[in-house]
């Protein structure tokens, strides 16, 4: 009793007991998320990679230019409509992604993680679902601008995000078919030029809805992932391409943010649906879009030229 009265008349007592209520008080939470936590209990795994870092993602979209060339590389043609991004655009990275290097990028950031991706994404053997994929695998992972090869640029990448959205775009994509279309028509947003932050959930969204697609088809047709050809899965738009990329988009945006695609169609200007920012026709695909004569559009951001090298019996260029 006599050591009690000497603690409490030095204060360490007081002290003592302060120190073991504060551990008392942080154990109920850790006990809670070691045992209630599902992914901790039950195994279940994270809908996103694993591999994501555990940082805050960049408050800006990375300022990184991605390519995927062909087995013939760049011609004349190309290397002047890249050039003209690369060149007015000194201060972004430029990276070229080849077969062999998309594929072992694949491999190496999801192996861990997503080996059933990686298992389909190898065994694919049409070249233009490939890429349509890691398009999409990128800018999920790295982000930054996907445009390609046919892409020229108009306007400085910089200056395509108003800088109200900087800070709060997470995607940018813009509309195709918008605008001057007449009756009944399908909207879908471009996939020649994409821009996004990483980590983003909307772009896994459009990576899983067309693995999932691909194990549909692979049941229904009793095929490996190798046997899933052109003839079985159709219009490559539908499956990997603008309008796959559309549906995904336009659901993960609506799950997330109550956003359904009435608030996001026929633009005048630039218009943020949650953290999706959703471009004018005319500034991704002017062409594809008409106006009144009496408005004053805008110039575009890009021109694309149509190349449509994937165009043939065999979905990609060939040498």
């Amino acid at each position: 009793m006599q050591s009690v009265h000497c603690l409490l008349a030095s204060g360490k007592l007081s002290r003592s007991i302060i120190i073991v209520a504060l551990f008392l008080a942080c154990l109920p939470p850790l006990i809670v998320y070691k045992f209630w936590n599902p992914s901790e209990r039950w195994g279940f795994s994270n809908p996103l990679p694993q591999w994501r870092p555990a940082q805050s993602h960049p408050s800006t979209i990375p300022r990184k230019l991605w390519y995927k060339l062909g087995p013939k590389g760049l011609n004349d043609e190309t290397r002047a409509w890249t050039d003209s991004c690369i060149k007015n655009n000194t201060d972004y990275e430029v990276e070229f992604m080849t077969e062999s290097s998309g594929d072992s990028y694949v491999r190496n950031k999801f192996g861990a993680t997503d080996p059933d991706l990686v298992e389909m994404y190898l065994g694919l053997t049409v070249p233009i679902f490939k890429a349509d994929i890691l398009r999409y695998l990128l800018l999920f992972s790295e982000g930054g601008v996907y445009c390609d090869l046919d892409v020229s640029c108009e306007v400085p990448i910089n200056e395509w995000i108003p800088r109200q959205y900087e800070g709060n775009a997470s995607v940018v994509v813009g509309w195709e078919f918008d605008v001057g279309w007449p009756g009944n028509f399908i909207r879908q947003f471009t996939t020649w030029s994409i821009m996004a932050k990483p980590g983003s959930p909307h772009m896994w969204m459009v990576v899983q809805d067309i693995l999932q697609s691909f194990r549909d088809k692979m049941e229904e047709e009793n095929v490996t992932i190798e046997g899933l050809t052109l003839e079985i899965l159709g219009d490559v738009v539908d499956v990997t391409g603008p309008r796959r990329f559309t549906r995904s988009i336009l659901k993960s945006v609506e799950a997330a943010y109550n956003t359904t695609l009435q608030d996001m169609q026929e633009l005048l200007e630039p218009k943020l649906a949650g953290d999706v920012l959703v471009l004018p026709g005319y500034a991704f695909a002017a062409s594809a879009n008409t106006y009144d004569e009496a408005m004053d559009v805008p110039p575009p951001l890009l021109k694309h030229h149509y190349a449509g090298t994937w165009k043939n019996e065999k979905g990609g260029e060939t040498v």
